[in-house]
This record gives structure tokens, sequence and C-alpha cells, in this order.
């Protein structure tokens, strides 16, 4: 009777601390605990503080959110830096313009505190949250430079997420290439899951990483071109006005993909940093193994870009009318920019015969995407890594200027200390999100390796202090599921230009 006595205590301290840990885990760590975080960074600058975000994921709003306008307001910042994922994704478009609505209106509540800048994460694609976010106040940065502080004392570089790729890094294959099909040679990729959206785009002589002549500066255009899938989860499409190559998430797309959540599989108008209005739906659905045409023209006027697009079976008549017609009259719309070709999802997709027409009628581009070797002309991704191009793309600064970097991932640190960059901030890992004692982070998401969890970590760099300090930030929110445990939501501040020891 002892031994069962001892076995029903045994199990019901077991039971309790399980729902103790369950409690913190799911209540008391995610929605009341807040932790501040300190750093203190010596730069030959003007003192500056600033305050640093990550990882929101808001859904809705909730008081831990108002305990954090609270604590930033008193630690009166000169800035606040947010280096991504401020919304929660979801595909369902209901509860994302919930989300979107709540994140916006949190934004416009740290404007009033202090500027607020922010770089895309990996929640941040779709172009009317971007731009919504915007309107709330916040200047994004996308793979390019911005003197901050007082007298301009330090060269701010945002990195997108959604544009470019770090050295030393992980890297995504790019699958396209020409493709043998039925004795034919065309362009296109071939997908297995997971997937991802991959790009190329006519880029044939830059004068520089930040050159906006030639294609870059193409301003309403007629394009053609043929497609062909094999799977009804394939994506396909064509890109115009875009300045991808730049390192920018900005461009119009024809594209399509496999219906889901309520979305059609049809040809749709989509935008990437901006917003369309109008009727962006083709209602043309391809048969997978059928050859498709696709047309797009833009056309550009004082205040206004104006899309239209057709789709059709390559063997048929085009047309008379245009399937689908929008506008962007916002102030983030894209009057001038390169073409592309966009490959999403699991299968195969192909192209041929891409032609480009001016506004004036002459012709600006023939591509027939045939043959076994890679069409000449053609960029995949963007000019440079994520930092060349912020680096490329910053104002003058007097040598000696510290550089901060701000990535929504922390695996750019390699790079940037190889460069000498003085101070990386960054997020991504939620410090683990779920974390054991004596153990640390299951995971972090981050070539970088679990060790990098959260906290501050020096770096060897060839600079006055002899180091590049990683920042990295554990966030606010939660991804996946809406737990944290030994891992507290936390903010930043970060006191930039003490005296130098």
């Amino acid at each position: 009777m002892r031994g069962v006595a001892r076995h029903r205590r045994l199990a019901l301290a077991l039971g309790l601390l399980g729902a103790l840990a369950l409690a913190d885990a799911c209540w008391f760590e995610p929605q009341v605990l807040l932790l501040r975080m300190d750093v203190r960074l010596p730069l030959p600058a003007p003192r500056m503080r600033v305050v640093h975000l990550s990882d929101l994921h808001v859904r809705r709003d909730r008081p831990l959110l108002h305990r954090l306008l609270d604590e930033i307001r008193a630690a009166r910042p000169d800035a606040i830096l947010v280096s991504g994922d401020l919304t929660r994704d979801t595909p369902d478009p209901e509860r994302l313009a919930r989300h979107v609505d709540a994140t916006a209106a949190f934004l416009a509540s740290l404007r009033r505190i202090a500027p607020v800048i922010a770089v895309q994460g990996h929640s941040e694609y779709l172009g009317p949250v971007v731009a919504r976010f915007d309107e709330a106040g916040v200047h994004w940065l996308s793979n390019e430079g911005r003197r901050i502080g007082p007298g301009g004392g330090y060269l701010l570089l945002g990195l997108n997420e959604q544009a470019g790729e770090d050295v030393l890094a992980r890297r995504r294959l790019n699958p396209l290439r020409p493709l043998r099909r039925e004795g034919s040679w065309h362009y296109g990729a071939r997908q297995g899951s997971p997937v991802w959206n991959f790009y190329t785009h006519w880029d044939p002589a830059p004068h520089g990483l930040a050159d906006e002549g030639g294609p870059l500066a193409w301003s309403g255009v007629d394009v053609l071109c043929d497609t062909w899938i094999d799977g009804e989860d394939t994506g396909s499409g064509l890109a115009v006005h875009s300045r991808y190559v730049l390192g920018e998430d900005r461009m119009y797309r024809l594209r399509r993909t496999g219906a889901e959540n309520g979305q059609p599989g049809s040809f749709l108008l989509v935008a990437h940093g901006t917003t369309l209005t109008g009727d962006v739906d083709t209602g043309v659905e391809p048969r997978p193994g059928r050859w498709y045409r696709m047309r797009v023209r833009t056309a550009v006027a004082p205040g206004v870009v104006r899309l239209s697009a057709k789709v059709w079976p390559a063997a048929e008549r085009e047309p008379a009318a245009w399937q689908a017609q929008a506008e962007d009259r916002s102030r983030f719309r894209i009057p001038a920019g390169t073409v592309g070709l966009w490959a999403w999802g699991e299968g195969t997709v192909l192209y041929r015969d891409l032609q480009v027409t001016g506004t004036a009628g002459g012709r600006l581009l023939t591509a027939p995407l045939t043959g076994a070797a890679e069409p000449p002309g053609w960029r995949k991704g963007s000019r440079d890594t994520r930092l060349e191009m912020a680096l490329a793309r910053s104002p003058w600064v007097p040598p000696g200027t510290p550089r901060i970097v701000l990535s929504h991932t922390p695996d750019v640190v390699r790079e940037a200390s190889r460069r000498g960059i003085e101070v990386v901030l960054a997020g991504h890992t939620h410090g683990g999100q779920v974390r054991l004692p004596l153990f640390g982070a299951l995971t972090t998401r981050s070539t970088l390796g679990p060790y990098y969890d959260f906290g501050r970590f020096e770096f060897p760099a060839p600079n006055e202090r002899g180091t590049t300090t990683l920042s990295l930030n554990p966030g606010v929110g939660t991804s996946i599921l809406p737990i944290r445990f030994w891992c507290p939501p936390r903010w930043s501040v970060v006191e930039l230009g003490l005296p130098l020891p």
C-alpha cells in the first residue's frame, strides 16, 4: 500500500508540474511576462538611443502590447527599429485583414513615440500589407542605407528578407534553367517541396549595382509570353515594372497558383510593395499540359499606373477584350522597371517566345527562350548580396561613420563582420521560443546554429573596435504555436555612441 501511495504522490506531483509548465507556456510567458534587454555600444559617433523590436507577429490587440508601448515611451528613444515579421501571416484573407488592422494600429502608436524604421521579414510579402504599414507610419528600408542619428552620424543598412541573399549563409538553388521536353528546349523550372518564389529578370548590362537605367527605366510596356505547366499546383507568371534586381520587392505580376484558401487558380494581377484596385482576375485557369499565351500591358500617366491582362490557349485566336484591368493610384506605385519570369510550386513550368514592346511601338526585347544554354542577359535574383546592395544604395558618409545593419535573419553577420560593420540588429530566432533548462533552444532556424539564440554576440572584424556586435532579439510574438517556454518576450534598448574605453 505504501508503494501505491508513493506512486500516486509522484504521479500527482508530475501532473502538477506538467500543468504548471503548460500554464507557463500557454499563458504566463507569452501573455504576461515582458523583459527588457539593454545593449551598450561604444561607437565614435554622437550618442543615440534606439529601441529594437522584432517578430511582433501581432494578431490582435492585447494588454501586453499596451505595456510594451508604455515601456518604450518611458525609454524615450530617438528611433524605433523593427527587424521584420511585424504581423501574423495567414492564408485566410479575413483573418489576415484582422491581423493587419491590429498591427497597423500598434505601429501608428509606435510612430507617435519616435520614427519607426523597419525591414520586411517572412510575414511581409503581400504588397497591400507593406503599403498599409507604410501608411501607419513605418519607413521601410529595402536593401538600402539611410543616415540616422544626430547630424546623420550613423548609416543604417536595412536588408529585405524578400529580395536577395547573404554570403556564407544557406542559399536556395534557383531552379530556373533550360529544360528539355519532347525533344525541344524551353526555359523554365522543375521544383519539388518545399517551394519558394524564384525569379529571373532581364538585366543585361547595368553600369553598377545601383544603376536604374536600361530596362529598369522601361515605363509602359506590352509583354507577350507563352507558358506551360504540368500540374495543378505549379506557379507560372510574368513580372513587369520590376525593381527586384535592385534588391527591392517591388513589381507587378500576372501570375497563377493552385486554387486554395478561397483563392482561384486562375491568372491574377498582383502587386508587390504597393496596391492594385480594379478587376484583377482574368478568370482563365490553365489546364496542365497545354500552352497558354499571356499578355500584359502597362500605361503610365501622372498619378496612376494602369495594367491590362489577358490569357488564352496559344493555339487559339487572341480574345478581343482585356480580361483583367487594374490600376495603382497609390503613392507607392511603380512607374518603371524591367520584366521577369517567375516560378513557384511543385511541378514544371516552361516559357517560350517572350516579346516586349515599348509605348512607341518599338521592340524592346525578343527572347525565344529556347536552346540548351542559359539565355544571356537574364539575372537570377538581385545583382549582389543584400548587404552589398544596401552599401551600393546608400548615401555618402564620411570615413569612420559607424554602420548598423537591420536584418530579419542573423545569418548576414558573417558577411558583415568580414566587411567591418560595427553592429547587426536581427531577430527571427524567437530565442528558440521553446527552451529547456540546461539545454537551451530546441531550434533557432538559423544557419548560425542554436548557440546563437538571443542576446549579444561578438564576431572578429577589421574595424576600430575589432568586433562586429550581433544583438539578437528573441521577439515579442510567437510563430506556428502561440506558446513560449523558458523564453519570455523581450525588447531591446540599444545605447549607441558612448565614450570609447
